[in-house]
């Protein structure tokens, strides 16, 4: 199991203040995470981060993507 530290932006401050969150990811989740993150130009703190966002986003407007 891999530990992966990243920030995440809160967006209610400003862009330039970012937390940081610590969580476990499975090595192979982690590898392919990266991939997808390098192939789209960001690094995978960014690229989560990004999930995280578009997630809450459409939570916010009543379309959750979350399966059931």
């Amino acid at each position: 199991m891999s530990i992966l530290c990243m920030h995440i932006v809160d967006p209610i401050v400003a862009m330039s203040k970012t937390k940081i969150l610590n969580l476990r990811i499975e090595p192979d989740l982690k590898k392919a995470a990266k991939k997808l993150a390098d192939a789209d130009g960001r690094s995978l703190s960014n690229w989560v981060t990004r999930l995280i966002q578009r997630e809450v986003d459409s939570a916010r407007n009543g379309k959750s993507t979350k399966k059931r």
